[in-house]
């Protein structure tokens, strides 16, 4: 994977901002919820773009289920 730090520093950051947003709720700040919300949305939006960037492999043309 050739995105494959990138990909994990998004996810940590990710995870790091969950956090963040747990934190704003229990200090019952409305609008930090929001724009928590909304900074883990772009980090997400990122996450797919680093994924969708990578080539596609034959396991993933034709899974096994």
């Amino acid at each position: 994977m050739r995105n494959r730090e990138s990909s994990l520093r998004k996810i940590d950051s990710i995870d790091s901002g969950l956090n963040n947003l747990i934190l704003t709720l229990n200090q019952g700040n409305r609008e930090g919820c929001y724009e928590a919300v909304e900074k883990l949305r772009e980090q997400l939006d990122q996450l797919r773009t680093y994924i969708e960037s990578e080539p596609i492999n034959n396991s993933e043309l034709n899974p096994l289920y």
